[in-house]
């Protein structure tokens, strides 16, 4: 074979191992954005039978701004920095009464949005406390401390609140409406930056 038929079958070897590599590139991409959506779509399932099990027997919930935004002081009194109808926080905490006496809690549910945000984007995060004995007290007072804040059990890999709105939204104090963008990140190396996501709506009551 001359040099130049060489060079011919060398060129034309490239382009095939190159067409094959762009190839494999793209089925690798396509498969981690499925894998990430396969995610989000298990977790939208598990995180709506988990809120809609917990409110079913929890007595009322409140809303607050943040994990880290959960007191008020006012005159040399704290209080509960709650968000009242219309208005929406990043931390909803669930109540649970005593069934013997309706004055005292026996038990605390949280979800919250980690306040250690990137670009807008943080895990959600749970915690569950049973009181024993039941006590009468402020909630703020039985939440677990701030420096808990990242090491909560994660129920969502990633959310992003959509627009200005947080992720809970007090409708009327009866129900709690959840709205946000969840999202999974796929992939190593190269790859990690592969991103699923879809938009998130839910509304859940407790009992009352």
């Amino acid at each position: 074979m001359t040099l130049i038929e060489i060079m011919v079958v060398l060129g034309i070897s490239l382009l095939v191992v190159g067409g094959l590599l762009s190839f494999f590139v793209q089925s690798l991409n396509v498969y981690h954005y499925d894998s990430g959506k396969l995610l989000v779509n298990r977790d939208m399932r598990e995180f709506t039978s988990e809120m809609a099990d917990n409110a079913t027997y929890a007595n009322y919930f409140i809303i607050y701004p943040a994990f880290d935004d959960r007191t008020l002081t006012s005159g040399g009194v704290t209080s509960d920095h709650e968000v009242y109808a219309g208005e929406s926080g990043n931390m909803l905490v669930l109540v649970y009464l005593d069934p013997s006496n309706s004055e005292r809690i026996s038990r605390v549910v949280g979800y919250y949005r980690d306040p250690n945000e990137n670009d807008g984007e943080a895990p959600v995060r749970k915690f569950d406390r049973s009181i024993s004995p039941s006590v009468t007290a402020d909630v703020w007072t039985l939440l677990p401390a701030l420096s808990t804040a990242q090491t909560n059990t994660e129920v969502i890999e990633l959310s992003k609140n959509v627009g200005t709105e947080d992720l809970f939204y007090n409708f009327y104090d009866r129900s709690v409406m959840v709205k946000c963008e969840i999202i999974h990140r796929t992939g190593s190396g190269q790859d990690r930056y592969q991103r699923a996501s879809n938009t998130y709506n839910f509304t859940v009551s407790p009992r009352g």
